[in-house]
């Protein structure tokens, strides 16, 4: 009998799987009762260790990895070195005589992704906080701690790349106890990429992190956690945790929001690649694989229950505001309805993308999407091009402002084209963050000014441990969108990192810049800017196009205007026939009448014609 396996499609799509028999996996599996059970996660700074420490842990539980960073499956994540999404492995483990299940999250390290962090800390019971001992704790250490902390769960302190020359466990440990108030003996001395002393941190975890609370008898409450499209057109692997209750394989779910029944073709865990059981019950993190025909039914944190159950919802975290906005358009070679259904899936795949249709004159349809981070958005892009094969054009990205009206009312934009007219306007506002910066001794006056040259305020300096400071700054978001982070690493040759907290807004003195091509408003390309940069962008602005367009038989002629007012002007130099060359001789007038008639003829052209805006000047602008 030729029998449909979705399993068999999913294990091929992943890079580092081991192909096992999925028989085996249904057959062997035990059911385990929640006391034996704990959901703990990893959480650390970018590149503290935390993938290569769950590889270790992946091998303690008796899986052999075939390659490095068995949790990164993306591609994104493997060619820039991070982790994007959050992966889980359920491990099995001998202790005490009893046999335990540990459900291992690993999770982001990276800012922009802070909310991924935090969904999975909300299915955790406990935390394993890694901090690399050449590095000591860095701003995202102290964000995710924090996150941990509001969350209630149980801290495990490990000091990671203990083999390495440069690492400084004493002082290390110091900072660990000061910070996050950690009893220094109990934070164990690792090295996950040798190995050493990694075998004392399950122990640890099934000691000190309590079991999940819930009965397997009750009626089925689970959450919907996250989701991916497989190779077989309308299977979906949705990845699950049982709150309460327990699934069968032959069981139908429902989801809670819209109300539709879909019987489930697989069931498993992940060991980390999907290993089909026959049941998943309370405590437990798996997945189900189901026949979704229509992307709207689903909605990644939905309850699920049993058909006709009267279960109430389950709270999740609420979704972020976003930091940043891009128009996002189909590119010349992409389809619009295909694109439209890529950003469906992938905005369903990550919550923290906030989507809204959009037009432009110029690019068509399209949408408005909102980020955590110019990283966030980057990875989107490069996401959407590799897991979809969609060619997108995005434009710049802007931030959220604020205008108070002289009728009270407060309005919110992100772009230029819905920025009310100044004549009703009050008072603008524009969003700031709080940067905590962590930042050794040698570069801090360099790091202090460059924050003061982004309009940052100082308000807090203090020290961290042996030759680090901790430093707190109030800067205008704008400021951090482009090229901050970096410009940190620069001047602090790579030791200083940072974080970004919502602070709020400040009050500031906004105009609309609009671009004009021979004379027509070309709405894709007018900005927000700041009255002190409007000289300053408009001679940047204009320069950069005219350098993007192509040569016609007429003069081309770009402008930055405020209202009727030229701030900048730039020209693009027509294609221009030698009509003299047949001239051999005579008087000079003819030479002159020639080109007054070409001068007539062109300016003629330059009224008659539309220049079409390139969409490279989009895209690179």
């Amino acid at each position: 009998m030729n029998i449909w396996h979705p399993s068999k499609r999913f294990i091929k799509r992943l890079p580092n799987v081991l192909h096992r028999q999925l028989s085996d996996g249904i057959e062997n599996f035990p059911k385990f009762d929640p006391k034996y059970i704990r959901n703990f996660s990893i959480i650390a700074h970018v590149d503290h260790g935390k993938s290569t420490l769950a590889d270790r842990l992946i091998e303690i539980g008796g899986v052999k990895s075939l390659l490095p960073q068995q949790l990164d499956n993306l591609q994104v994540e493997r060619e820039r070195g991070i982790t994007v999404k959050a992966q889980c492995a359920s491990l099995r483990y001998s202790y005490k005589g009893s046999e335990y299940l540990l459900n291992l999250i690993d999770t982001p390290g990276h800012a922009d992704f802070t909310h991924e962090v935090g969904r999975s800390l909300s299915l955790s019971d406990g935390a394993i906080l890694l901090v690399d001992a050449t590095q000591g704790v860095q701003a995202q250490t102290v964000s995710n701690f924090y996150t941990a902390f509001e969350n209630d769960l149980c801290v495990l302190g490990a000091l990671n790349k203990i083999d390495m020359p440069n690492a400084n466990v004493r002082t290390c440990k110091m900072e660990m106890s000061k910070i996050f108030d950690l009893v220094a003996s109990q934070i164990t001395e690792i090295s996950a990429k040798t190995g050493e002393n990694v075998e004392k941190l399950l122990p640890q975890v099934i000691e000190v992190v309590p079991p999940p609370q819930g009965n397997p008898d009750a009626e089925l409450v689970a959450i919907l956690h996250d989701c991916q499209y497989l190779s077989s057109p309308g299977s979906v692997l949705f990845t699950v945790f049982i709150k309460e209750g327990t699934i069968n394989s032959k069981d139908s779910i429902c989801l809670l929001s819209s109300g539709k029944t879909f019987p489930v073709r697989e069931m498993g865990v992940f060991q980390p690649e999907p290993l089909p059981t026959q049941t998943l019950s309370s405590g437990q993190l798996g997945y189900l694989i189901l026949k979704v025909k229509d992307v709207g039914d689903v909605v990644i944190g939905d309850t699920i229950c049993m058909p006709g159950s009267t279960v109430e919802p389950v709270k999740t975290i609420p979704k972020p505001k976003p930091s940043i906005f891009s128009g996002v358009f189909p590119d010349e070679d992409t389809d619009f309805r295909s694109m439209k259904e890529s950003l469906e899936k992938l905005v369903q795949s990550d919550t923290s993308v906030s989507m809204e249709t959009d037009s432009n004159q110029n690019l068509g349809k399209g949408w408005n999407l909102g980020f955590l981070g110019t990283l966030h958005r980057e990875v989107f892009e490069q996401r959407l091009a590799q897991e979809f094969g969609t060619s997108i054009i995005m434009t710049k990205p802007s931030i959220t402002y604020r205008a108070l009206l002289d009728n009270g009312k407060i309005v919110e934009f992100n772009s230029a084209k819905d920025m009310p007219d100044s004549y009703h306007v009050v008072k603008w506002e524009e969003p700031v963050v709080e940067t905590t910066l962590i930042v050794p001794g040698d570069y801090l006056a360099s790091v202090i000014s460059h924050c003061m040259s982004c309009r940052g305020i100082q308000k807090e300096n203090s020290t961290v441990g042996e030759g680090r400071f901790l430093l707190k700054f109030e800067i205008p978001l704008i400021e951090t969108v482009d090229d901050f982070y970096s410009s940190i690493k620069k001047i602090s040759s790579g030791y200083a990192t940072c974080d970004f907290e919502d602070a709020g807004f400040w009050e500031t003195d906004l105009t609309k810049v609009d671009v004009l091509v021979n004379g027509d408003k070309v709405d894709g390309l007018s900005m927000i800017v700041r009255s002190d940069e409007i000289r300053e962008v408009s001679m940047k602005t204009v320069k950069n196009i005219a350098k993007l367009m192509p040569r016609e038989l007429y003069k081309i002629i770009i402008q930055c205007v405020i209202g009727v007012k030229v701030q900048a002007r730039a020209e693009v130099k027509p294609y221009r026939k030698d009509v003299t060359k047949d001239l051999y001789g005579g008087d000079k007038t003819r030479a002159m009448k020639l080109l007054a008639r070409q001068r007539e003829g062109k300016k003629k052209m330059r009224e008659r014609a539309t220049v079409k805006i390139p969409r490279a000047v989009f895209r690179t602008l």
